[in-house]
């Protein structure tokens, strides 16, 4: 993931967060960790 992907995702989760929509930020946070296992075990 590139920096500023990483950047972006992370600012993303923060407003989710900052407007009390946390079950949306562990969605996206859950998402992530599901795209990340994947691509790494297509290595």
């Amino acid at each position: 993931m590139a920096r500023l992907e990483l950047l972006t995702l992370l600012l993303s989760i923060q407003a989710l967060l900052e407007n009390g929509n946390e079950d949306a930020a562990k969605k996206l946070i859950a998402e992530v960790i599901s795209e990340a296992k994947r691509k790494d075990s297509d290595n």
